[in-house]
């Protein structure tokens, strides 16, 4: 039926460093329009139970995450990847991690 227990996103290391717990999704999912909450509160789904959308196979990642690598040459963004002068996209080769 497409449902998710809440108890899988406690896993997660986001979620572990709010320290919050799955009565706490739960309810913050409640009213949502993109997913439902079924009536325990235990577990979620897309609404509706819709398909996921299209897989995108295009690999990015946020600039602050290049600069880490340290080393590496940067390459001049693209003009879509810039809003208000910041860079907010970049491509990742992930054969090749230090290459940006």
């Amino acid at each position: 039926m497409g449902w998710v227990s809440i108890a899988h996103f406690l896993n997660c290391n986001k979620v572990k460093q709010l320290g919050i717990s799955s009565e706490k999704i739960g309810e913050a999912c409640v009213g949502s329009d993109e997913v439902e909450v079924s009536d325990d509160k235990t577990k979620i789904r897309r609404k509706e139970n819709a398909p996921l959308p299209e897989l995108n196979t295009e690999r990015k990642r946020d600039a602050k995450a290049a600069g880490k690598k340290g080393g590496a040459a940067e390459k001049e963004p693209e003009e879509d990847q810039v809003v208000d002068g910041k860079v907010i996209l970049v491509e990742k080769d992930f054969d090749n991690p230090l290459i940006v």
